[in-house]
């Protein structure tokens, strides 16, 4: 049998917030819980799996090589100069900097997108 371990209260607030998102996009309260706690437990998985040191295999008696002759080195190929690559000034996009979706915000794209489709569908007669 498992033992039961009662979650730390920012933990439970942070579960309540994400339940909240999705029952404000327009999911069920209980699918909202499920979903939410199937990835909290996904997440502590790979959490523990990632925190588990790996098993080593037991080491076995060395086994006698052969001498082979190998090859003499040869001198690396001569590096041609040429243009260097342009420096990256920007950092790759990240979704987590992104902020969230608010009803407002959709409301006011919406409206936006109407005036377009006015003046596109004025432009085009």
């Amino acid at each position: 049998m498992t033992k039961q371990v009662e979650l730390d209260e920012s933990t439970k607030a942070k579960l309540r917030a994400e339940v909240d998102l999705l029952v404000s996009m327009g999911h069920d309260r209980a699918r909202a819980k499920r979903i939410v706690w199937d990835d909290y437990l996904d997440e502590l998985a790979a959490y523990t799996a990632a925190a588990q040191p790996v098993a080593t295999p037991p080491e076995t008696e060395p086994v006698q090589e052969q001498e082979i002759a190998l090859p003499a080195p040869t001198a690396p190929d001569p590096v041609l100069p040429g243009p260097e690559p342009p420096a990256r000034t920007s950092r790759f996009w990240d979704a987590k900097e992104e902020p969230r979706l608010t009803p407002e915000w959709l409301e006011r794209n919406r409206l936006q997108l109407a005036k377009v489709k006015q003046i596109v569908g004025m432009r085009s007669r």
